[in-house]
């Protein structure tokens, strides 16, 4: 379901997910050897050369760590945000998408799927609702007769309107200290991340498929 790919996987506690702990700084300089015992090959969880640090792939994993409680908290702060104004996080989604596809041209299905890394029949079923509850319009497309047009109405920009100064208060702290060129090359990851995460999917289902018939 929509929701799943959404909301992901909740954190325990939804606090301590937007505020987490931050690790002590170790004192150690970076280009001190390390203590770390030198983990076989087999071992490794990566085999790239880059992400291996004296012979360890320790320092990777943290970072594997650190991406799946980042995602949690911002699925966390997602559906707090879309609770607030009487949506689920899949409507949210799809309203913050629009929001933002609008400033670039006209909005159909399949701009929101790719926007959103979903299917489209997804994105269908839950613009469905939206038109439903009068914040999104949708209407046939000049050009293409199976296709539609969606966008904001009255009643979703004033939603919209209503959050906008508590996202700059979110973002403003979220990412405070945050550089232009930082932000660049982290977007550029996840967008890495969001194309490859079904190619990893699949590998993962298909050694669940392979283990079964051993």
């Amino acid at each position: 379901m929509f929701d799943h790919v959404i909301d992901g996987m909740s954190p325990a506690n939804g606090n301590e997910a937007l505020m987490p702990k931050k690790r002590p700084v170790s004192s150690r300089k970076s280009s001190a050897p390390s203590d770390t015992p030198r983990a076989s090959a087999k071992n490794l969880t990566v085999s790239l050369p880059g992400l291996i640090f004296d012979g360890s792939d320790l320092k990777f994993r943290e970072l594997i760590a650190d991406l799946f409680a980042a995602a949690a908290g911002m699925l966390a702060l997602r559906r707090a945000l879309a609770t607030s104004v009487g949506l689920s996080a899949a409507e949210y989604a799809i309203l913050l998408a629009t929001w933002h596809l609008q400033m670039k041209g006209p909005v159909g299905i399949n701009t929101l799927a790719g926007q959103l890394h979903v299917a489209a029949a997804n994105v269908t079923a839950e613009v469905g609702k939206l038109v439903k509850k009068g914040i999104l319009d949708k209407q046939p497309h000049p050009r293409d007769t199976r296709a539609v047009l969606i966008q904001l109405t009255a009643k979703g920009n004033a939603i919209l309107s209503e959050l906008t100064p508590l996202l700059r208060r979110i973002n403003d702290r979220l990412f405070s200290g945050v550089t232009a060129n930082g932000i660049e090359a982290v977007a550029s990851f996840l967008h890495h991340i969001a194309d490859e995460t079904p190619n990893s999917i699949r590998l993962a289902k298909s050694f669940k498929r392979d283990r079964k018939s051993v």
